[in-house]
């Protein structure tokens, strides 16, 4: 560790390395053994819960490592479920709208009918299927599970590990922490890159001073931390962290100034409060400068906690060669116009802040493919993507033996 940073590092580190070999990870062999290997065994983000808040509230989301097609339902229980959108007819695709509200669906195709519970409630000209029993037809479900509104599933019929166990120390660490929050943007774009170096892009600060210059120039540092070494950084099994340090003499642009003198300070602006009101895994040095956090769930998913707002994002393989990026964002509730007004200068800038990062994406990849640069040479402060590599060789080694 240099002597000029003020990083808090927690966690085993002795298995990270700064020296990565990255050619042979961007290979289409490789990137099956991937699919195999890691997606189909670890537990995978597929949702927010916010968008099912009524029952029979459903949304249908694509997992493109595993070309599956997921229906999310809130039935009429009130438990949060998630089949396989397929009809256990033909096969075919059962909803075909992105989102709805619903008791039941039918499929376009020959009109079967299921009950938001997955149950098969009506077989068209069911006299003419010999040996039908309904009960066993109902749709294939997938194993899921709720964490603080995310919505989490696993394709394996038996997974090694609960979602408790695969989180580790950080399950209960976040209690309430996306309470009273209500999604406020979603942005999606499809890339020409590995999917490994586009999660990589969002585990570091390294580059915040050089990358985001033009849009957020000195909304991190300050005049105590130049260099923006981040305030903690924690590695764990499935996991990593990092706290970052907001700037206390940030200079505010003439609409933020405005803006939040009348609604609480959102991205880039950020506010002092009372640590107490965090979870302990929101912070957890509790340093007082604090900005954001930045949590990489394994193997394909951002977490980042901030005061007043937070995002999920996702790196979907679709190929060796092409990532599907999503990004949501959570803003609390308000039916305020000030509040409202914020909230969507707040989610403009990210957005252009967003662009900045992945505008480095496919520059990187093709830097890779090309054969310039044989492996990655990382610093202390990008331990999060040393972390994202040991832990998919383990998954990639631990898998590979058992199958």
């Amino acid at each position: 560790m240099n002597n000029d940073s003020i990083t808090v590092f927690k966690g085993d580190t002795s298995r990270l390395k700064n020296v990565i070999p990255i050619q042979e990870r961007v290979e289409p062999t490789f990137y099956q053994k991937e699919v195999e290997r890691i997606f189909k065994k670890a537990w995978l983000i597929v949702g927010s819960a916010e968008d099912l808040i009524e029952v029979g509230s459903y949304k249908v989301v694509d997992v493109p490592p595993l070309k599956a097609s997921l229906l999310i339902v809130r039935s009429d229980d009130n438990q949060i479920r998630v089949f396989h959108n397929v009809c256990r007819h033909r096969g075919d695709k059962l909803v075909h709208d992105e989102r709805g509200c619903k008791k039941s669906f039918t499929c376009r195709f020959h009109a079967w009918t299921f009950s938001n519970s997955g149950n098969l409630t009506g077989v068209t000209d069911s006299t003419q299927f010999k040996g039908l029993d309904k009960e066993k037809m109902s749709l294939v479900e997938v194993q899921s599970e709720v964490w603080e509104n995310i919505v989490f599933v696993n394709f394996d019929k038996n997974p090694s590990q609960t979602l408790k166990e695969w989180l580790g120390p950080i399950y209960d660490q976040y209690n309430g922490f996306s309470a009273n929050r209500i999604k406020i943007a979603d942005h999606r774009v499809v890339l020409n890159t590995n999917w490994n170096l586009a999660v990589n892009a969002f585990c570091e600060g390294y580059h915040n001073l050089y990358i985001h210059k033009n849009t957020v120039p000195d909304y991190q540092g300050g005049k105590t931390n130049p260099k923006r070494h981040r305030a903690y950084l924690e590695v764990g099994e499935h996991f990593a962290r990092y706290s970052a340090h907001g700037n206390p003499n940030h200079q505010a642009t003439p609409a933020e100034g405005l803006l939040f003198r009348h609604s609480k300070p959102m991205f880039p602006a950020f506010t002092h409060f009372n640590m107490e009101d965090l979870p302990p895994g929101v912070n957890p040095s509790r340093f007082a400068q604090w900005a954001f956090d930045i949590m990489h769930v394994v193997p394909n998913f951002v977490i980042g906690p901030q005061a007043n707002t937070h995002s999920i994002m996702y790196f979907w393989p679709i190929d060796h060669d092409k990532t599907d990026v999503r990004v949501m964002r959570f803003g609390f509730k308000s039916d305020r116009p000030s509040d409202r007004i914020a909230q969507a200068h707040s989610i403009t800038r990210g957005r252009e802040v967003l662009r900045e990062d992945l505008a480095t994406m496919e520059t990187n990849y093709q830097g890779v493919v090309s054969g310039g640069i044989p492996y990655l040479f990382l610093s202390e402060q990008e331990q999060l993507i040393q972390n994202h590599y040991r832990a998919a060789d383990d998954l990639l080694r631990d898998n590979g033996n058992q199958s």
